[in-house]
């Protein structure tokens, strides 16, 4: 069984870009990712609630909530792939969002390429049962 399998909860989400980081979501971001062995899948992210999410390129499809569902996919050690099937954000229906992933001890770290060469990085922990 792949080792995604489970529930994780969000601990950051940042933007890097030419060397600045911005937290779309605020420093205090929270959500939960659902990797289902059956292959179904679902992700929900919220802002801080304290805060106005910081102003850049994400925040055009970010919003205050991420929302979506849908299969995934991975290939022995590789990245995740993520077939969406509903978002909150119309245009990622019927794609697939590319991760790499990357495992520490109770830990998940998704990273992907954004828009102008940018990296976004979300770290999830393992939630508790």
């Amino acid at each position: 069984m792949d080792s995604l399998v489970g529930a994780w909860a969000l601990e950051d989400f940042s933007e890097t870009c030419q060397g600045t980081v911005i937290r779309p979501l605020g420093e205090r971001p929270s959500g939960v990712l659902l990797y289902a062995a059956d292959g179904w899948m679902s992700a929900l992210l919220t802002a801080d609630p304290d805060v106005a999410p910081v102003a850049s390129h994400v925040q055009e499809t970010v919003g205050r909530t991420v929302a979506y569902a849908g299969r995934w996919e991975r290939e022995a050690d590789g990245p995740v792939m993520h077939l969406i099937q509903a978002s909150h954000y119309a245009p990622w229906v019927g794609t697939t969002l590319v991760r790499d992933v990357r495992f520490s001890p109770g830990r998940l770290e998704l990273t992907a390429a954004g828009a102008d060469e940018s990296l976004l990085r979300l770290r999830w922990r393992r939630a508790d049962a």
